[in-house]
C-alpha cells in the first residue's frame, strides 16, 4: 500500500465513520471494570462489538481473552495488534456519568481505551477500502490480566503468536502531547520484579527493649540500606529502582514485635543486573538482621521482563505514525520508562514494537482521577490499522525479505 496516499486523513475517516461506536464501547467497558483474568463481561462486550464483521473469532483464550483474525489477500506476514482489557483495584474519583459502578475497581490505566481503539482498527480494516490493501492476516488480540497477572505470557503459551511475524501495541501516555506517538528501538519499559523480606526478631514489652530483638528496628535499617544497592553498587549510567511499598509489623503500641515484613519492587533494564539483585538484597538484609541479633529471609519473584522493541519494528512504527499523525507528531523516545508491561512476553517471542500515544497533561496512570480526551481514540485506531497495513506487506517488516 502507498502509505503516503493511504494514511493521510485516516484518523478523521475513522472518527467520522466509527467514532461513536469506539466511544460507546470504551464507556461501556469503563462502567463495569474487571480485574486480572476475570474479564468475562468485558470479553462479551468485545464479542458483541465484533459481531457481524468478517472475522474468525476465538473466545476463552487465556481464560477470558478474545482473538479475532482478519484474513488478508494471501502471501503477506501475519501481524498481531494487541490491547489489554483489565482494570485496577482503585476507587474512581472522576465524577464521569459513565464512572465505575463496581466499588474499588477502575480503568485507571487506559485499558478501556486500548480495547476500544483496537476494535476501531478492526472495524476500519474490515471495510473493503482498506481490506483490499491487506496482504497478510491480522490478529486482533484482546488480552486479560496485564496488571500483574501475566496474561501476555499465558497467551504466548497458548499459541496466540504461532505463525506471527510481528506484534504491535499502543498505550495511552500522560505527559506526551495529545495525539502524538513515541517509541524507541531497544528497551522501552523496564523489567519488574517483586520481593518480600521476612524479618525475625524476639518479642518483648515496649518498656523493656533489652529483653527482645526489635524486628521493626531491623526492618527500618534494611529499608534504608536497600537504597545503597542502587546508589553505590549500580553503574550510575544504568537505570535501576528499588522501592519498598510495604512495611508491616506489630499488634499494639507497647509491644516490640517478633516479626516484620518488608515488600517492594525492583526495576531494571539490564538482564545481568536483574539476575544479581536477589542475591544482593538477601545478603544485605541478612547481614543487617544478624548484626542486630535477628535474621531475615527473602522471597523473590521474577515477574515481567524488559519490554524490548525490535529496532526495525520501532523504526517502522515511527515512520507509520508520522504518516498517520502528521509532521512532527511522531517522536523517538529519548529514554525508556521504568514502568513495566507484560507485552514484553510477546516481544520476547516475536519482533515488534510498543508505542506510547500521548494524552497531554492529565492525571497520571494508576490514579483515581485518570482521564483523557476521547478524541485520541480514533487516532489510536488509525495508527493500529496503518501499522497492520504496512507490516502486512513485506516491506520493512523484521525478518522478512
Amino acid at each position: 500500500m502507498d502509505a503516503t496516499r493511504g494514511f493521510g486523513g485516516l484518523a478523521e475517516k475513522i472518527a467520522g465513520r466509527f467514532g461513536e461506536e469506539i466511544t460507546a464501547l470504551r464507556r461501556d467497558i469503563h462502567r463495569e471494570p474487571e480485574l486480572g483474568f476475570e474479564t468475562e463481561r468485558t470479553a462479551q462486550k468485545v464479542l458483541s462489538a465484533l459481531e457481524g464483521l468478517p472475522l474468525r473469532v476465538e473466545s476463552g483464550v487465556a481464560e477470558n481473552g478474545v482473538v479475532a483474525t482478519l484474513e488478508g489477500n494471501g502471501g503477506g506476514p501475519v501481524v498481531v495488534l494487541r490491547a489489554d482489557m483489565d482494570a485496577l483495584p482503585i476507587r474512581e474519583e472522576t465524577g464521569f456519568p459513565f464512572a465505575s459502578e463496581f466499588d474499588g475497581k477502575m480503568h485507571a490505566c487506559g485499558h478501556d481505551a486500548h480495547t476500544a481503539m483496537l476494535f476501531g482498527a478492526a472495524r476500519a480494516l474490515c471495510e473493503d477500502g482498506l481490506r483490499r490493501h491487506l496482504e497478510g492476516d491480522v490478529r486482533f488480540v484482546f488480552q486479560p490480566a496485564e496488571e500483574g497477572g501475566g496474561g501476555g505470557r499465558v497467551m504466548v503459551e497458548e499459541g496466540v503468536l504461532e505463525g506471527v511475524s510481528a506484534a504491535f501495541a499502543l498505550h495511552l501516555w500522560p505527559g506526551l502531547p495529545l495525539g502524538c506517538a513515541s517509541t524507541r528501538p531497544g528497551p522501552i519499559m523496564a523489567a519488574a520484579d517483586a520481593f518480600e523480606l521476612f524479618v525475625e526478631g524476639k518479642g518483648a514489652h515496649g518498656a523493656m527493649p533489652h529483653l527482645g530483638t526489635d524486628a521493626v528496628l531491623i526492618a527500618s535499617q534494611i529499608v534504608t540500606l536497600l537504597q545503597s544497592l542502587v546508589a553505590r553498587e549500580v553503574d550510575p549510567t544504568e537505570p535501576a529502582v528499588v522501592t519498598v511499598g510495604q512495611l508491616e509489623a506489630g499488634t499494639a503500641f507497647n509491644i516490640i514485635p517478633e516479626t516484620a515484613r518488608v515488600s517492594g519492587t525492583v526495576r531494571t533494564l539490564d538482564e545481568e543486573l536483574r539476575r544479581v539483585m536477589p542475591q544482593r538484597i538477601e545478603e544485605l538484609a541478612r547481614g543487617v538482621a544478624r548484626g542486630m541479633r535477628g535474621d531475615a529471609r527473602l522471597d523473590y519473584e521474577f515477574s515481567y521482563p524488559v519490554t524490548r522493541n525490535d529496532p526495525e519494528a520501532a523504526r517502522l512504527a515511527l515512520d507509520v505514525a508520522g504518516k498517520v499523525l502528521g509532521e512532527g507528531r511522531a517522536v523517538e523516545a529519548a529514554r525508556p520508562s521504568m514502568g513495566a508491561e507484560d507485552f514484553a512476553f510477546m516481544l520476547e517471542a516475536v519482533p515488534g514494537a510498543y508505542i506510547w500515544l500521548g494524552v497531554g497533561d492529565v492525571s497520571g496512570l494508576h490514579t483515581p482521577t485518570f482521564s483523557f480526551d476521547e478524541s485520541v481514540m480514533p487516532v489510536g485506531s488509525a495508527l493500529l490499522a496503518a501499522l497492520a497495513l504496512e507490516a502486512s506487506s513485506q516491506r520493512g517488516l523484521p525478518g522478512s525479505g
